[in-house]
């Protein structure tokens, strides 16, 4: 407690206003360990959260399966962390339940509120993660967990800066919600104008010109021509340009490996869900080429782009890819002639155009939605920073 913030409040351990608690896995071979009344969470379920309350997991447990593991029944008000895998989700128990290995979770005691306690974890991910440790992941350990610090005001402020910063939390989850609805309408637009009747179907193939895997020569981050991987390709159909590398040509690669406007990004190789996402590529700034585990489809003078793309990222076209993916080490695998044999709706090309058209709507809206979270996003932040400083 020796170093204080602003307005003196002083700086506490965990551990010492908190219970800190890990949590186990029962054996899955005990059949009479699960699907019990328990809920059971994990960080792949703490990432699927809008908002910070918690209700459930995927999986539940029994009271055996408990009692007969290193799992811990949690309070309703816990706070649970992910402390691998990554380190960094944060949510509050809604009703008792455990969790397995890969959270820790505080109980705190009356003096700490936990929609406080939540914030402040959210605000410190940078720091959380730097204090994992490990070869393999970083994990950060229950004694590291007990020895972080927070600022401890009054139970009162802690309250008000909650309520404050609940705000802007509610605001980017009305946000992330209009932006799920604004994915949900793409892929039931294509449903609704190209697959309720009868239509001729044709294969993708014939609305292509051309394909070319990427290339497979390594990437750095900071010489040569931009460099397209499959995460740059996001599960909505979009380029994403945040996290860019690089990658050294020569003429005649960069020529074999060029992107132009209008291609089509089809991603090959994923897990079984992800494969086959697909993106138009936008007029992008300067020369960009793309790796491997992608394949740059050029459609020709039947097809409008962006009606191919909506076609493989629809409800239909995800099932049909992941029923043609072939299973390899783990991840799922679609070469580029099991890609031109895929069925397709056949359509004239103004109604591809009306498509393209409508979907260019909707993104339009997406782009202001996402401005908007920007903005709430660095709101989030600033107001993070002065309360916990004891400036609000």
């Amino acid at each position: 407690m020796a170093r204080t913030v602003k307005h003196d409040w002083p700086m506490v351990r965990l551990g010492d206003v908190c219970e800190v608690v890990s949590g186990g896995t029962p054996k899955t071979s005990v059949a009479e360990y699960w699907d019990g009344e328990i809920p059971w969470v994990t960080p792949a379920d703490l990432s699927k959260l809008k908002g910070l309350e918690l209700f459930a997991g995927a999986r539940a447990i029994t009271q055996r399966g408990v009692d007969k593991s290193s799992a811990v029944l949690l309070p309703t008000g816990s706070v649970v962390l992910s402390s691998r895998a990554p380190i960094g989700y944060v949510a509050i128990t809604q009703v008792p339940m455990a969790t397995n290995q890969g959270c820790k979770s505080f109980i705190p005691s009356p003096e700490v509120d936990a929609r406080y306690l939540a914030y402040h974890l959210l605000s410190q991910k940078d720091v959380l993660q730097s204090l994992g440790t490990g070869a393999t992941f970083k994990e950060l350990s229950k004694s590291r967990a007990a020895d972080i610090r927070i600022p401890l005001p009054p139970l009162e402020e802690q309250r008000c800066i909650a309520a404050i910063l609940d705000e802007v939390h509610s605001a980017l989850v009305r946000v992330d919600q209009s932006l799920a609805g604004l994915l949900q309408l793409k892929q039931e637009l294509f449903t609704a104008s190209f697959l309720e009747g009868q239509r001729e179907s044709i294969t993708v193939g014939e609305y292509l010109e051309s394909t070319q895997y990427g290339t497979s020569d390594k990437a750095n981050e900071n010489f040569g021509i931009p460099i397209l991987r499959m995460g740059n390709v996001s599960y909505s159909g979009e380029i994403d340009l945040s996290d860019l590398k690089y990658v050294e040509l020569g003429a005649k690669e960069r020529e074999k490996y060029s992107l132009k406007a209008g291609d089509l990004l089809f991603n090959r190789t994923n897990s079984k869900d992800l494969v086959g996402k697909t993106a138009v590529v936008p007029a992008l700034e300067g020369e960009h080429t793309f790796a491997g585990y992608l394949i740059r489809c050029r459609v020709n003078d039947k097809a409008v782009p962006e009606y191919v793309s909506g076609f493989l990222n629809s409800v239909l076209g995800k099932k049909i890819l992941r029923n043609t993916a072939k299973a390899i080490v783990g991840m799922a695998n679609i070469n580029a002639n099991e890609l031109k044999r895929v069925p397709i709706p056949k359509a004239s090309l103004d109604e591809q155009q009306e498509f393209a058209s409508s979907i260019s709507r909707i993104e339009d809206v997406e782009s202001q939605m996402k401005r908007q979270r920007e903005l709430l996003q660095e709101l989030q932040v600033s107001l993070s920073v002065r309360a916990f400083q004891g400036e609000l």
